[in-house]
């Protein structure tokens, strides 16, 4: 599911990965630095049992939802340098440390708060114009948005 109404857009929710991962591109759109990174050890397994090497971790204070009804969060970014329709992927063990409830049909989000339950909308052009991104890289041979930990 992709949500769209993210500060960077093209968030993938992914309930089957264990990492939160931010893409090179959309570190460089935050106007984020290397010397934020932090030392990350292990490797990625990409489409095909590909390894990828991240470039390291950023922690982020990321905001799930809008005024009364959101939740901030810190989040160790895995930072990767590969071709992706995307700009952050989330993973379960994110999406567990905010209570939320995916649906997929209804491309939505919810989860709890103190003031109810809030819900983040997902966008379905936006999502199929990702989805057809994604294919496009896959024809030309690169490696997308499939990512799992390596020792995890």
């Amino acid at each position: 599911m992709i949500l769209a109404n993210t500060h960077l857009h093209r968030t993938l929710v992914d309930q089957g990965s264990s990492a939160d991962i931010l893409f090179k591109p959309a570190f460089d759109k935050l106007g984020l630095d290397d010397k934020e990174l932090r030392a990350y050890p292990d490797t990625f397994f990409g489409l095909g049992d590909t390894p990828i090497k991240p470039l390291d971790f950023v922690p982020l204070h990321t905001n799930f939802g809008k005024g009364m009804k959101s939740k901030t969060l810190s989040i160790d970014f895995i930072v990767v340098d590969v071709a992706s329709a995307y700009n952050t992927l989330i993973g379960k063990t994110t999406l567990n440390r905010v209570g939320a409830v995916v649906s997929t049909p209804h491309i939505c989000l919810k989860f709890p708060t103190p003031e109810g339950i809030a819900t983040i909308r997902g966008d379905q052009k936006l999502a199929r114009k990702c989805y057809n991104e994604s294919l496009n890289l896959r024809v030309k041979g690169k490696e997308v948005n499939a990512i799992d930990l390596g020792r995890v």
